[in-house]
């Protein structure tokens, strides 16, 4: 028997483009979307900031 708060499962969709994905990609819904996400991993536009330690010994 069904629950009846059971939620249907969600469409997965290409994080590029928004399109759904189908069952035999993987994560995007075609290659020119995953050239799309490598070039933007080889720019650095998912880098995380980090803010280096001032050291006290630098500023005697």
């Amino acid at each position: 028997m069904k629950e009846p708060d059971a939620k249907p499962p969600r469409a997965r969709r290409c994080p590029i483009c928004s399109k759904p994905l189908e069952a035999s990609t993987a994560r995007f819904c075609s290659d020119r979307c995953a050239n799309v996400d490598l070039g933007r991993w080889l720019r650095g536009h998912y880098a995380i900031p980090v803010r280096e330690p001032e050291d006290p010994e630098a500023e005697s």
